[in-house]
């Protein structure tokens, strides 16, 4: 089908069907002109599981004790708990044969009212009326047939027996039985309140339901049991009150559920928004609690249905004894394949839509945004539906877009101006003392978001503030980003710490306010919320204190950082003190640094000579120096009188960095006998002898090593060198050249003189 081609301007389908209401008469007869609109059930399943559990109560076959059930439909506000209590109406209504059935739309603080005169009541089905009859009656068999089995008289004669089972067996009459053998009336009521009162507690409904069998009293307490005042015979016979108050009610409804169940006839209660009593004063709302568990246990022991609607709130709050004996089935958001299926059934109101069918007018984006904006309630998807359609109908479009849906929600949402909102903001936020201060400075000319009203900024310290802001109906990311950006900018220019509170003056979907919220780190508040004023100022309290923490913790982050600089400063301060004392006390004699010649005294014989070289080729280039001799003698005359001319000396950076080499080497060279004496002389050596005992190679040649490497870093001395690819080098001539050629053989020659002459073999060659 088209979109072009769907005549949006016809009768809104989608008017009109956005709720139920439970009705306690199964009456339905239509009123009015026209045929009556065909209910619309979603398959869903949530459907099929409760359905199943009806099913599975009504055609039990076992004990009836073992039958009873109680049913909790789970959901929040619009999911279908109320459509889906109808079914089971419709359902039980339906049933062959018709079980006994009360339906209750809501509880009421009145419950008297309810029970008068919105309750189906036992006069008002003659089927139910004949079981309850004959549930009394058997209650009267029993008694009868009691009275009779302590009979001593013998007048029963043989066929005490075949009486007593008959009676038992319901086969006989037990009024004529009574006055065959002429028992006392009294004292078969006697025994029967006594019976009854073990299936009662209340001792009027033992004494009505003991008078039933007499019909004198029949219409009286039929009339009785629907609401009504006692007659004067009752009240003479102890029945004084009408049947009141939540307790009493609860109680009739337990007394009806015994009644039939001893008939062994299915009989149920749907009780729908159970969430009235949040409302009701805490006395109240306890004696209905206390009476409604007490009824649940009645109709699961009894054989009863029980089905009951409640929000998750309510329903978590119940007492856990209610919880083990009450099986919940929750009601969850719709997905877009039951959102399609329901906008097709309305629009073509055949029942179930073949899948291969368009939701034409509407387009493909226009329910995916009804879906994501609806949060998935049946509820708002109709509501929405039905607002897009007037206002294409309106623009004369062929077609449901995107922009429709969204005016819809606007047209819906958006009922009350921006500056009722602000008055309201105003209004709340003062009861606390929460004031509409001037914006901080530099963000006086900040300019909003687009469609939004004027922030208001509360001061928390001189540098926290909150700025509260409203904005219209989020429904798209763009509105989203506008968000972002303002509070963005906010921070940016403000040197102050800015939290963030968006009021939505209109709505807004869960996936809008996680968005919002991933942007402001705050949830959003929808103005027509409820509970709008406690979550405002919860809101900003909140706000308010994660502020305080925030510069409380900036403080105390300074003062740690400040006292961990303090601890340091104390602790080196008290090191140099400690090591003044320690120098105080131990006094150190400090010995001249060894000089060359002493050096070479103490180092072993074999090496003495390498090392002699060495220094002397490294002081006769620092005596020399490398290329000609420097001469300051003045350039000769050019012309008769006139005075010589001084002589300019250049040095060049090769040179200045060789010379500079050159007083590094000899450091380097000087450190390299300091340690090979030191490891000469870390070893005892035995008297008499001159073999050093547990020197180890292994630190000789770590030492050689590191002078090889320490000289690899320094300058040639010899102004760049021979290629060390070009062949074997020739032989040294300048002072450069023998001092570079003396170092890099030193630490080879070493290793290998020494380890010849103590370790009897060959050292490890570097």
């Amino acid at each position: 089908m088209s979109p072009d081609a769907f005549p949006v301007a016809e009768e809104n389908p989608f008017r009109g069907s956005t709720s139920v209401q439970l009705e306690g008469f199964g009456d339905t007869t239509q009123v009015g002109t026209g045929p009556p609109r065909p209910p619309v059930h979603v398959r869903r399943r949530i459907n099929e599981q409760l359905m199943e559990q009806v099913h599975r109560y009504l055609d039990h076959t076992g004990d009836s004790s073992t039958r009873g059930r109680v049913l909790a439909l789970v959901g929040e506000f619009g999911l279908g708990k109320s459509h889906l209590a109808a079914q089971i109406t419709d359902a039980l209504r339906q049933s062959t044969p018709t079980p006994a059935l009360w339906v209750i739309g809501q509880p009421s603080v009145d419950m008297r009212s309810v029970f008068q005169h919105r309750v189906m009541s036992p006069r008002d089905d003659l089927e139910a009326m004949a079981d309850f009859m004959q549930a009394i009656t058997d209650y009267y068999a029993d008694v009868t047939a009691e009275l009779l089995e302590q009979d001593e008289t013998g007048r029963l004669g043989g066929a005490r027996d075949e009486f007593l089972s008959g009676l038992r067996d319901r086969r006989l009459d037990p009024h004529k039985i009574a006055r065959a053998f002429d028992l006392d009336e009294e004292l078969i009521h006697s025994h029967l309140r006594r019976h009854l009162r073990g299936v009662t507690d209340h001792r009027a409904f033992a004494t009505a339901l003991a008078l039933l069998p007499n019909q004198t009293y029949q219409t009286d307490i039929f009339r009785w049991l629907s609401g009504e005042a006692p007659s004067a015979p009752l009240q003479q016979r102890g029945v004084t009150q009408p049947i009141q108050g939540i307790q009493g009610v609860l109680e009739a409804f337990a007394v009806f559920s015994l009644v039939y169940g001893q008939s062994d006839r299915p009989y149920a209660l749907v009780l729908d928004e159970v969430d009235k009593i949040v409302e009701w004063t805490t006395q109240d709302r306890a004696l209905f609690l206390n009476a409604f568990e007490m009824l649940v246990n009645r109709y699961i022991n009894q054989g009863g249905l029980l089905v009951f609607c409640v929000r998750p709130d309510l329903w978590s709050s119940l007492p856990a004894s209610l919880h083990e004996r009450v099986l919940p089935l929750w009601l969850d958001s719709w997905e877009r394949p039951a959102t399609e299926d329901l906008i097709k059934q309305h629009l073509l109101g055949s029942g179930r839509v073949p899948q291969d069918k368009s939701c034409a007018p509407f387009s493909d984006p226009a329910v995916g945004q009804v879906v994501t904006l609806s949060d998935g309630v049946p509820r708002q998807i109709l509501r929405i539906c039905e607002g897009a359609w007037d206002h294409a109908a309106l623009g004369g479009s062929p077609k449901i877009d995107i922009e429709a849906v969204h005016e819809a929600i606007r047209t819906t949402h958006e009922k009350r101006p921006m500056s009722e909102a602000a008055r309201r903001l105003e209004r709340v936020l003062a009861g606390d003392q929460w004031w509409h201060n001037a914006p901080p400075r530099d963000l006086g000319d900040l300019p909003g978001p687009p469609g939004s009203g004027e922030p208001r900024w509360i001061e928390v310290t001189r540098t926290a503030w909150i700025v509260v802001l409203p904005v219209r109906s989020l429904l798209t990311r763009s509105g989203v980003a506008d968000i972002a950006g303002f509070l963005g900018h906010a921070r940016d220019i403000a040197a102050a710490s800015i939290e963030m509170l968006v009021v939505v003056n209109g709505h807004a979907c869960r996936q809008m306010r996680r968005q919002v919220a991933d942007a402001t780190g705050t949830m959003p508040l929808v103005l027509d919320d409820p509970r709008f004023d406690i979550a405002l100022r919860s809101g900003v309290q909140s706000l308010a204190e994660r502020l305080r923490a925030s510069q409380d913790n900036t403080v105390l982050e300074k003062l740690s950082h400040r006292l961990d600089v303090i601890q340091g400063q104390q602790q080196t301060l008290l090191e140099r003190v400690d090591s003044i004392d320690h120098s105080l006390d131990n006094p150190r004699v400090v010995s001249p640094a060894p000089t060359a010649d002493s050096l070479d005294e103490r180092l072993p014989e074999p090496v003495r000579a390498l090392f002699r070289d060495a220094q002397e080729a490294l002081d006769r280039l620092l005596d020399e120096g490398e290329g000609p001799r420097l001469s300051l003698v003045p350039v000769a005359r050019t012309a008769a009188g006139r005075p010589p001319r001084p002589r300019r000396l250049l040095v060049d950076d090769s040179a200045l960095r060789c010379m500079g080499a050159v007083v590094l080497a000899r450091r380097l060279l000087g450190a390299f006998r300091e340690a090979v004496v030191g490891w000469w002389e870390a070893a005892d050596v035995p008297a008499g002898g001159t073999e050093p005992a547990g020197r180890d190679q292994g630190e000789l040649f770590a030492i050689c090593r590191g002078f090889e490497i320490s000289l690899e870093s320094l300058p040639r001395l010899d102004r760049g060198g021979a290629d060390p690819l070009s062949g074997t080098p020739a032989p040294a001539t300048n002072p450069g050249e023998r001092a570079q050629d003396r170092l890099v053989h030193l630490a080879d020659r070493v290793l290998r003189e020494l380890g010849d002459a103590f370790s009897g073999g060959s050292a490890p060659r570097l």
